[in-house]
Formats: C-alpha cells, sequence, structure tokens
C-alpha cells in the first residue's frame, strides 16, 4: 500500500502545480461564476482481501479480484472549486462488497470455506487535480476576427481529472453458515480477540485513502455526466473478519458460543501430506488447526468503486456576468 500511495503522492506534488497552473485565457476566470458542484450516482463496488480471489495462492492487488462478488454502491458528493483545474470534494458513499472462498479453486482458501458481506459507509474529504477540462460548448471553439481560436482545442469535449484524500468507514462483517443463517461476525471472536492468547478486537470503524480519476463530459455548461473508477487503501484487515490464525475451536465452542466455533472453523476437512526431507511422510493435516494461518496480517484490506454519476454546477449569475466580460477582452486582446 505505501508504495502505491507514496508514487501518487510525489506525482501529485510534483506535477499538480504545473496542471493547475497551466490555463489558458479560455477558462482561468470562468470557474468563479460555478464554483459549486453537486454529484449523485452510483455503480460497481469489489473487494480484495483474505476470501475468494483467483485460482492461486496470495495474488496481489487487482490481479486478485472476483468479478463475481462484484455488488453495489451509492454516491453523493459536494465539490468546490478552488481554482479552475482543482477542486476540493465531500463525498459520501453507501455500499455493499463480499467475498466467498467457495469462488476459488485454490486448495487452501477453498477448504477454508470462509465467506462474509458487508455494508460499507463512507465518508472522505477529496482533493481534484483537473488535467483537462469538459468542454461545455461551442464558445470555446469560436474564433477571434483574426482568425485564431479563442479556446482550448478539445475535439471530443472530454475532461479528465485524477483525485485522492482521506477518509473514515463503517463495516460490520456477517458470515452464513454452512446452513444458511447468517450471523454478525465481529461478537462471535472468531479469531480470540479479546480472549487469553487472541488476536486484538477491532472497532468496525476504519480510516482509508482513496485514489482514482476519472472521464466527464458536458451536456450544458452546468451539467453533464462521469465515469469514474477509485481505489480505497485501508487501515484495518478485518473487513472480512479474517487476519491471523486459527483460534482454539473448542475454547470458543465453551466459552463464546457452538456458533462462534463454527463460523471460526466450517473448513471442508480436506487433508494435505508433506514431506520430512528425509523420504518420510508426514500428516494428515487439515491446515485449520489452532495456530495455523487464517489470514494474512501484514496484508490490509481494501475495496474499489467503478461509477456513473450526474453532475450540476450552481451558477453565479451576477459573478457569472462580470467574468464573462472580463474574459472576452482579455480573448480580444490575445487574439492580436
Amino acid at each position: 500500500m505505501s508504495k502505491t500511495f507514496n508514487i501518487f503522492l510525489v506525482f501529485a506534488i510534483l506535477f499538480g502545480p504545473i496542471i493547475v497552473l497551466s490555463q489558458g485565457f479560455y477558462n482561468r476566470y470562468d470557474y468563479r461564476r460555478k464554483r459549486h458542484e453537486f454529484t449523485l450516482g452510483g455503480g460497481a463496488s469489489n473487494f480484495l482481501g483474505e476470501l475468494g480471489g483467483r485460482d492461486m495462492v496470495g495474488s496481489g492487488f487487482i490481479y486478485d479480484l472476483e468479478f463475481k462478488e462484484t455488488s453495489y454502491v451509492g454516491e453523493f458528493s459536494y465539490a468546490y472549486y478552488a481554482l479552475s483545474k482543482f477542486s476540493i470534494r465531500a463525498n459520501l458513499a453507501v455500499g455493499k462488497v463480499s467475498g466467498n472462498d467457495n469462488l476459488t479453486n485454490e486448495f487452501y482458501r477453498q477448504n477454508r470455506n470462509l465467506n462474509f458481506e458487508s455494508m460499507i459507509i463512507e465518508g472522505a474529504l477529496l482533493f481534484q487535480i483537473h488535467f483537462i477540462k469538459e468542454r461545455t460548448g461551442n464558445r470555446y471553439n469560436l474564433r477571434s476576427p483574426a482568425g485564431r481560436f479563442l479556446g482550448l482545442k478539445n475535439p471530443i469535449g472530454i475532461g479528465l481529472y485524477a483525485f485522492s484524500g482521506i477518509g473514515g468507514f463503517y463495516y460490520n462483517p456477517v458470515g452464513q453458515s454452512p446452513d444458511g443463517v447468517k450471523y454478525k461476525l465481529k461478537p462471535l471472536k472468531t479469531e480470540g480477540q479479546g480472549l487469553p492468547g487472541g488476536a486484538e478486537p477491532y472497532s468496525g470503524v476504519s480510516a482509508c485513502i482513496p485514489v482514482g480519476f476519472g472521464i466527464r463530459k458536458a451536456f450544458n455548461g452546468n451539467g453533464g455526466i462521469k465515469l469514474e473508477a477509485s481505489y480505497r487503501f485501508t487501515f484495518t484487515d478485518y473487513i472480512d473478519d479474517v487476519s491471523t490464525v486459527y483460534y482454539n475451536n473448542d475454547y470458543l465452542a465453551n466459552n463464546v458460543s457452538p456458533v462462534a466455533a463454527q463460523m471460526a472453523d466450517p473448513s471442508l476437512g480436506a487433508t494435505y501430506f508433506s514431506d520430512d526431507g528425509y523420504g518420510n511422510t508426514l500428516g494428515p493435516f487439515t491446515h485449520t488447526e489452532t495456530g495455523y494461518q487464517r489470514g494474512d496480517s501484514s496484508d490490509n484490506d481494501g475495496y474499489m468503486f467503478v461509477t456513473l454519476s450526474a453532475y450540476r454546477q450552481l451558477n453565479n449569475a451576477a459573478r457569472g456576468y462580470r467574468t464573462i466580460r472580463i474574459n472576452q477582452r482579455r480573448r480580444i486582446k490575445a487574439s492580436f
């Protein structure tokens, strides 16, 4: 996570100011009459963590994506344009993520047989850089009396932007037992959270770092649509309730509940053998005994959104009139 984020941060620091400040006369002041923007939309969500994934051990990042577990998300946001190509955005997202070991043919994860689903409620503060502003009408392609273009040449009119920021989210993993009953997993302490020798309890609230990009297409001067893809780096490995090692199942059954023991280890019971290096066969092992790996605490969970949204900008008519007059004078001067 840190390597990817550092690369993005360096890129933003080095090139962000150049992109923000390198604006033509066509839009240097137009943004002042449309500083406020509201967005509403929805789309698809997906999860990257311990459960499910491709048919191999521990493949990383998006390469481990399980498309069958794609779910939904809805978003609402408000953005304030501090500069023409820089905006600050408050974002609210509500969605669902899930994972299931039954969807992979990798031996150990399939035998583990864990599953989960969780609602995600996320609030974030994002900083957006608009590399290319979308064209909002023919006025940006008009020629001056001298025959020169007054605006930026953007024949398809598509805008391009990227964003990052900081956020927080709520999650509450739910698992389904082999007999089809769903249980909230956090109270079951499936990895001995808070119990002697067990894992540390998790809160159900965590921070995240959203990183993403999008494209925009304007229908008119005040609104349009945008398509956006983003990933959330998180600071928890318990969105799916899986992170460390198997806890003593008898202790869970006797001191928490039989359901806790069942949900902690619903494995299929497959066994394997190994060799001690001297030609002697060891086993059989089930790989779900106390202390054996259940998850990977060194790699936090993450989730991603792909959304299609409609946006609307509020027009400040009084400031807009003054801005247009100033821009007209500047364009005429620039054309000679």
